[in-house]
């Protein structure tokens, strides 16, 4: 029983700290979102590139790595049934 238990806290450390990272990646991540949203909406170019438009399909990318991220964590830290 103990090492089942054990193994089970040592799951929840290892998904919360997965969560922790994703929250703050997340964070940063609004940031890139809402730089590329005001410079594709202001039309503004560097050196004849949209780099708004790079900046959201970034920022969408990251979103989307950290979301399957998460889910995997929360998979890695099911209890078999």
């Amino acid at each position: 029983m103990k090492v089942e238990k054990k193994e089970n806290m040592e799951k929840t450390r290892a998904y919360k700290k997965v969560m922790e990272q994703n929250k703050k990646i997340n964070r940063v991540n609004l940031v890139v979102l809402a730089a590329g949203l005001i410079l594709t909406f202001l039309n503004i170019k560097v050196f004849g590139i949209d780099v708004g438009y790079y900046l959201l399909w970034t920022g969408v990318f990251v979103f989307f790595v950290t979301a399957i991220s998460g889910i995997s964590a929360s998979w890695s830290a099911r209890r078999p049934r």
